[in-house]
């Protein structure tokens, strides 16, 4: 979806100044060896297949309000 990976390609019996990039969907006959390469070379980029689900945002951090059966004093320690 708009999401394009290239693979550098050496050309077996060909020299390394005749590399090319080839994008992923050029290589669909070769994707047990797209599979090792990924294996061999983990942090290599990829495209992420899996969608990701997000939690709406919840502040845990926010003060809380003083309850009425608690002085004030014990959160104001001054007197005014």
């Amino acid at each position: 979806k708009g999401s394009k990976l290239d693979y550098l390609i050496h050309w077996h019996g060909y020299p390394v100044s005749e590399r090319t990039w080839e994008p992923d969907t050029n290589l669909t006959h070769v994707a047990d060896l797209l599979a090792a390469f990924h294996k061999t070379n983990p942090a290599a980029p990829r495209i992420i297949t899996a969608s990701l689900h997000f939690r709406p945002y919840e502040n845990y951090t926010a003060t809380s309000k003083p309850r009425s059966d608690q002085p004030l004093s014990q959160y104001f320690p001054f007197s005014v």
